[in-house]
């Protein structure tokens, strides 16, 4: 069983993992795997697809998702030592450096093997016009599927690579954080039918005095303020489309006050056995009500004045 926990990003979608992941039989990865969702993942190539299709474009696609997966399974070691002083002398370093899935994921490569030869029909010499130059002997993939056939092929490689991490483990459960999770719901469930997808929120202006602090969300109030909004509204969008079997939201401010009943509830809605294991997770450092210090009076009339939909729609008027 998986358990897909998601949400805007810093409202407790890691809290809540580390607390279901201390279940004697669950499995979890100590960081966010990225290689489901992120920009070129199997979700992107699996939604990109199922919209658009030409041959030139799947070649591109296969192009991308393989060069992806296989970016994400291991790291040359000359990429490591430049991310380690990139990151010492204050750069960016190579995209997903450190990762390196191959030793968290047994098998990763061969599972990646594996789904390049079930999506690709078939191979043959060609080149088109906007393909990456410098190829020698140039080869196009031809891949056609029809909808249900790509979401069982890209299912089972997800389904693969879990299966045999909780073999390893001798665990039962998969629970993972990968922080947008809800975006792509929809395409989560056309992949895993029997996946559990969990939504945890707090008061969107605690959200915000977080956002700004973080590298990778927008320093300005009224600019995370907005992103907020779009992450929630397209969640609006997609919720419609799940199954009350299929997904459950809770709030971070409930875990933290009555955390026994929440996993309860949790573990009843993932067929999970409830384990008092799960209690030890420490919520001290939740900083439920931060905004109220972190803010200026000006800045919370800002985020206030373009949050109060979700402030009121969420409870927390």
């Amino acid at each position: 069983m998986n358990i897909f926990i998601g949400g805007t990003g810093r409202c407790g979608t890691s809290i809540l993992k580390e607390a279901l992941a201390l279940h004697p039989d669950a499995a979890s990865l100590p960081f966010e795997y990225r290689f489901i969702i992120d920009p070129d993942g199997v979700a992107d190539f699996y939604a990109s697809s199922c919209a658009s299709w030409s041959p030139y474009v799947m070649d591109a696609r296969l192009r991308r998702l393989e060069r992806f997966l296989r970016g994400l399974a291991y790291e040359l070691p000359s990429n490591y030592i430049l991310g380690e002083l990139a990151q010492k002398l204050g750069y960016t370093p190579p995209q997903h450096h450190g990762w390196e899935l191959a030793q968290w994921l047994p098998n990763f490569e061969q599972h990646v093997d594996r789904l390049m030869e079930q999506l690709t029909d078939f191979t043959f010499p060609a080149r088109w016009p906007s393909a990456p130059p410098r190829q020698r002997n140039p080869q196009m993939r031809h891949c056609y599927k029809e909808r249900g056939e790509l979401a069982e092929v890209l299912g089972g490689f997800i389904k693969a690579v879990i299966s045999d991490l909780l073999r390893e483990t001798g665990k039962q459960f998969f629970v993972e954080d990968n922080t947008w999770n809800i975006l792509f719901a929809r395409e989560l469930v056309d992949l895993l039918p029997d996946a559990k997808i969990v939504h945890i929120f707090r008061d969107p202006r605690d959200v915000i005095a977080s956002f700004v602090r973080q590298r990778w969300c927008p320093p300005d109030l009224a600019q995370a303020a907005q992103w907020y909004d779009a992450l929630m509204a397209h969640w609006f969008k997609v919720r419609p489309d799940l199954s009350a079997q299929s997904y459950r939201e809770i709030s971070l401010e409930r875990l933290v006050y009555d955390p026994e009943t929440v996993l309860h509830e949790l573990c009843a809605f993932a067929e999970m056995p409830f384990d008092p294991a799960m209690l030890d997770i420490d919520l001290s450092h939740a900083h439920v009500g931060r905004w109220q210090c972190d803010f200026s009076s000006e800045e919370q009339e800002t985020v206030q004045s373009i949050l109060a939909d979700w402030v009121e729609r969420l409870g927390y008027a």
